[in-house]
């Protein structure tokens, strides 16, 4: 199905380019944005169900579902859903239109896809530039009654999704009826904001008209013209809107927002002289919160309390109703520029028994707004399950891989600046690389399953898998009644009990949540389709159950295809043995030799996994442990392990992967060998080197007589320095690091009473030591980052935001800028303000230390494409983690070639030179500092290095 959205365009066939031949050149995007068709979502939305027209207008819901049935035989009941959906007035037409494609998968694949290129060019005027390789002459008899069943079953996968979403959203809401913060929502958010951006300066104006000296004007300033606007509109439209509608009379809206206003001046007075108390009625229900401080007796405090006489009540209520009626306006017709604005509120009056009452009569398009906000809402964030059928081709940056719910290719937490620059790009690299490893296969590894269905029923607390039961509660002893201080440590304990159990609860439901994902997909292949960050990093766009997961998630899903082990593949498969089991550090043949050394742990790993010895409990990642043994296993027990059909993923991972490429990109040769970008006997570990120089320090400054460095003399590991050093390559900063550092030396030292200002000063002394050893051993690095970071300081002075683009062609913007979101904290609740990113000020500071980590990011989220987009062409399954590449046994070797080839011809271009030349073009009138001098690292030797990825 076509999701419509703004900014599409038309897709020319994908030409892929030569990579060789990719440089960075300018761009217009500043100067394209304006051509930008921004009406494009104004075109109705029934022009593309005219392309397949199912259901007749007026057709009786009894006849649609007999209609329904027909073309799910096999379903028993569909009843349920479609009377759900049936009965749901306000459901939008997007989704009336996704049940009436639910009737049309009797079709052809091929008419499906036709039909989304058509409409795609349909809607952008009859552009008629796209090109297609698909026959679309292709006899419907020849897709397979499995094919549209597949079809059948990922249409209801869908509607289930969306079906929850839409469960949970209003479950939600129901939840929050009657309640003040239920202007909360988004979509009721956004109609208020729309007034609040300029509401202020204009009321501002009009309150200094006002008699200064009056009470109502000292109260409203006290508290904050903006504050008071904010609880103003949410009262208004609360009670006129959504309570009931119009049952609220002007005087009780003008009365209830004087008394929430003066509440809220009491509390400031309260919060400054009696905080206990403050804290105290805070914790209360917001309403009784406002009751609480408007009748607090203030005559103990020491300050003036300003009296609260009725006609000042009522005073700041009529002035700030006043002041919305008189601002706030809405357009007459809705998405139409120029259309004639008119007052968004009005008074009304009426008669009743006699007696004159005016009530507050909302602008019917606020409702359609509010209504509208709800329905787009409501259906987003759908928990999406995994995909059964092959996903459909990333086209556009809006259409994607599932048949009917719309993801975007990039996750920009609503980035205008990110969303504009993907228009404008030739994104064919992108689109490719994302659609190869979405159409890897997968299944369920049925045979962990059962032992992990066993386990939690069993009451779990087993690997990554929490326990099913609470921790309990200590017993109260009689002499805790007597003594004052047990009783404060029973509350203590009590507290972290209760906080335990709550996390447990959490992780209970999302263990149970994914078992039952599994469950759903035991008997099918699934697919999981892939988006982006503005880096460019790839993530699955199932959330719970995929290879991104956690251990136990990881280690239920295997290749759907299955190849021979052959030799080298019985090999690897052992040595993958070993490094799950978290011996890694060590050359491969003496990996071989340790999975070969525990093969009777092995082999009762898998014949007694919950009752045996529980050998593979004890690695580094168990059920990932377990079922590589359980590969290996079958494939002894096989007679012939060579030609034993494998399909469990092998990992190879980076060594400190951003490490890598700083080295790569400043020629570093000693920076170089320690993160095994050169040829060596045994990999090396650059946790163990940095450490190493720590200590040498720590023992020259132990002699010297430091008493600190005394204390860590001998003590210095991998473990103390390993987070920063990982950290390092990403920007982490001074403070964070002595963070991190103290957290070990707590958790290395945990036997012994360190006082804290001792840790204080260790955890500064290993961490300004950690920083001085990074530097010597990765000299090209650092320099390379102080050059950014300068480049991205001048960026950003200017006022612009950094942006460069990948050697893939992938835009990257970075969206820092001040003050784009801030709470407004008030008694009713929290409002959160958001302003238009287009028009907020740069941040200097996170733009600069920024830019280092991201580049890096998107230089290795490169390299995995690149590595993706080449094994795909030789025919090798493939997928990733990030710096983690994933393929078969017996195709390990020669994804190893292809990978190491990628890097190399990666960091062969110019990538530096051509950033400053990109930056140069984009910002002409900044100079930029000169690049850092570049090593004398031999790139090719990478080619040769064993334990690059290992």
């Amino acid at each position: 199905m076509i999701r419509l959205g703004q900014n599409l365009r038309s897709i020319s066939k994908v030409k892929l380019q030569s990579f060789n031949n990719y440089k960075y050149s300018s761009s217009n995007n500043n100067n394209n944005n304006n051509n930008i068709n921004s009406n494009i979502n104004n075109i109705k939305i029934n022009e593309y169900s005219n392309l397949r027209k199912i259901i007749e207008d007026g057709q009786e819901n009894s006849n649609r579902l007999d209609k329904l049935k027909e073309l799910f035989p096999d379903k028993e009941d569909l009843s349920s859903p479609l009377e759900y959906l049936d009965s749901e007035q306000r459901l939008n037409e997007t989704k009336q239109k996704l049940i009436d494609l639910e009737k049309s998968f009797v079709e052809d694949l091929a008419k499906l896809n036709k039909a989304r290129v058509v409409a795609q060019s349909y809607l952008l005027d009859g552009e008629d530039g796209i090109e297609n390789d698909t026959d679309w002459k292709s006899d419907v008899k020849e897709i397979s009654d499995d094919e549209k069943n597949l079809r059948k079953i990922q249409t209801l996968l869908e509607f289930e999704a969306i079906d929850d979403a839409v469960t949970r959203y209003r479950d939600l809401m129901l939840d929050s009826k009657g309640k003040s913060f239920v202007t909360s929502f988004k979509s009721i958010r956004d109609v208020l904001m729309q007034w609040n951006e300029g509401l202020t300066e204009k009321v501002q104006k009009d309150l200094a008209t006002k008699d200064q000296d009056a009470a109502w004007v000292t109260i409203l300033k006290t508290v904050s013209v903006q504050k008071c606007i904010l609880k103003s509109l949410n009262i208004i439209v609360g009670k006129s809107v959504l309570k009931d509608r119009y049952d609220f009379a002007t005087n009780i809206i003008i009365e209830t927002i004087g008394v929430s206003v003066y509440a809220e001046y009491k509390s400031l007075i309260v919060k400054k002289k009696e905080p206990k108390t403050y804290k105290k009625i805070s914790k209360l229900i917001p309403n009784s919160a406002l009751k609480k401080f408007y009748n607090l007796s203030t005559d103990n405090l020491d300050v003036i309390v300003l009296p609260p006489e009725s006609k000042d009540i009522f005073s700041i209520g009529e002035f700030l109703v006043s002041q919305v009626f008189k601002h706030c306006t809405i357009q007459e017709s809705l998405g139409e520029d120029g259309s004639k604005q008119s007052p968004a509120f009005t008074i009304q009056s009426h008669y009743a028994n006699g007696v004159r009452t005016t009530k507050v009569i909302p602008h019917k398009n606020i409702f359609k707004l509010i209504e509208a906000g709800h329905e787009i809402r409501e259906t987003g964030g759908a928990r999406l399950f995994p995909m059964v059928i092959k996903p459909l081709p990333w086209i556009t940056p809006t259409e994607g891989p599932y048949l009917h719910y719309k993801v975007p290719i990039m996750r920009t937490n609503g980035s205008a600046m990110q969303l504009r620059t993907l228009v404008d790009s030739d994104m064919s690299l992108i689109y490719r690389a994302l659609n190869i490893l979405g159409e890897t296969p997968w299944v369920i590894n049925r045979d962990l399953y059962n032992v992990i269905l066993e386990a939690w029923a069993n009451g779990g607390n087993i690997g990554d898998i929490p326990k099913r039961t609470d921790f309990e509660y200590p017993e109260i002893s009689d002499d805790m009644l007597f003594d004052h201080e047990a009783r404060k440590e029973l509350y203590k304990k009590e507290q972290r009990i209760k906080s335990l159990n709550f996390n447990l609860h959490s992780l209970r439901c999302d263990t149970n949540y994914k078992l039952e994902v599994a469950r759903k997909f035991l008997d099918h292949t699934l697919y999981f389709p892939h988006n982006i960050d503005f880096r460019g990093r790839s993530y699955p766009i199932p959330p719970h159950l995929n290879h991104l997961g956690s251990d136990f998630c990881r280690s239920l899903l295997k290749f759907e295809k299955s190849l021979p082990l052959g030799e080298k593949g019985l090999e690897w498969l052992k040595i993958h043995v070993a490094n799950l089991y978290g011996v890694d550090k060590i050359p491969l043949n003496e990996r071989l030799a340790f999975t070969e050394r525990n093969m009777e742990n092995i082999f009762d790993s898998v014949d007694s996994p919950l009752n045996g010895n529980k050998w593979w409990l004890k690695a580094d990642n168990p059920w990932q442990t377990l079922a590589a043994c359980m590969e290996l296993t079958k494939a002894i027990r096989s007679g012939k392990p060579a030609e034993f059909l494998s399909n469990l993923p092998i990992h190879q991972d980076g060594t400190c992967n951003g490490l890598q490429h700083y080295a790569a990109l400043g020629g570093d040769v000693w920076g170089a060998e320690k993160v095994n970008l050169l040829p060596s006997d045994c990999p090396q570990d650059v946790y163990s080197s940095v450490a190493q120089l720590v200590e040498q320090i720590v023992e020259e400054d132990a002699k010297n007589g430091d008493e600190i460095a005394q204390f860590f003399l001998g003590k210095v590991d991998r473990k103390l320095v390993k987070q920063t050093v990982m950290t390092s390559v990403y920007g982490v900063t001074y403070i964070g690091a002595r963070e991190q550092i103290e957290n070990a030396i707590l958790e290395k030292f945990s036997d012994l009473d360190l006082d804290e200002d001792f840790i204080f000063k260790s955890s500064t002394y290993i961490t300004k030591n950690t920083f001085a050893s990074l530097n010597n051993m990765f000299v090209g690095a650092r320099s390379i980052m102080k050059w950014m970071s300068d480049c991205a300081t001048l960026i950003a002075k200017s006022g612009h935001c950094v942006t460069w683009n990948t050697p893939l062609g992938l835009p990257v913007v970075q969206p820092y800028k001040k003050g784009g979101k801030y709470n407004i904290r008030t008694l009713e609740c929290d409002f959160i303000v958001v302003h238009n990113d287009d028009l907020l000020q740069v941040d200097s500071n996170r733009q600069r230390s920024a830019f280092p980590p991201n580049f890096i990011h998107s230089l290795d989220s490169t390299h995995m494409f690149l590595t993706a987009m080449t094994c795909y062409d030789q025919g090798i399954t493939y997928s990733s983690v990030h710096d983690s590449y994933w393929t078969h046994a017996s195709t390990v070797d020669r994804m190893n070639d292809i990978l190491r080839n990628e890097f190399v011809e990666l960091h062969k271009q110019p990538i530096l030179e051509r950033l400053l030349e990109w930056f140069q073009v984009r910002y002409p009138d900044i100079k930029f500092p000169k690049l850092p001098k570049k090593g004398e690292l031999d790139i090719n030797k990478v080619k040769e290095s064993r334990y690059f990825f290992h």
